[in-house]
């Protein structure tokens, strides 16, 4: 799985250009027109990234979760939650559901951001540009009932 993501190469003006990227540029930014197709299809390349990126590292977790019953199934029930060393920046997900936001993807946006506000459910309030577009999602679904 690893030659996956290592075929999607982003250059240094790339990741820039990436990073400059978030919910705040919705419906000003607008991917699906014809001027856009270069930098829709980085904002493609750059999600089919991260997704791989994301998958390995379920699946490495998955495996150093599996090694870990086999060698001592007592010590993987007392340690179940363990991390196994493997962590993903919750901030993967929230720029994850900005890029499929900007591509008006709003079931894979909201899917992104309820997984970021499941991972910092403590402090997902101060990042503006993430409330702005999960509230973009809600109001695409019309659930903005107060």
């Amino acid at each position: 799985m690893a030659q996956n993501t290592d075929d999607i190469n982003l250059t240094p003006l790339e990741l820039q250009t990436l990073s400059e990227l978030d919910s705040r540029q919705f419906g000003f930014l607008k991917l699906n027109s014809p001027e856009q197709t270069k930098k829709k299809a980085l904002v493609v390349r750059a999600i089919k990234y991260l997704e791989r990126m994301l998958i390995q590292a379920q699946t490495e977790k998955q495996r150093l979760k599996a090694d870990s019953i086999k060698e001592s199934p007592e010590k993987s029930k007392e340690n179940k939650d363990e991390d196994n060393g493997i962590s993903i920046d919750p901030k993967t997900y929230c720029k994850l559901g900005h890029f499929h936001l900007l591509l008006e993807d709003y079931n894979k946006a909201m899917s992104a951001y309820q997984k970021f506000f499941s991972l910092k459910s403590d402090y997902y309030w101060k990042d503006a540009s993430f409330l702005y577009g999960l509230g973009l999602v809600y109001f695409h679904f019309n659930a903005f009932a107060w």
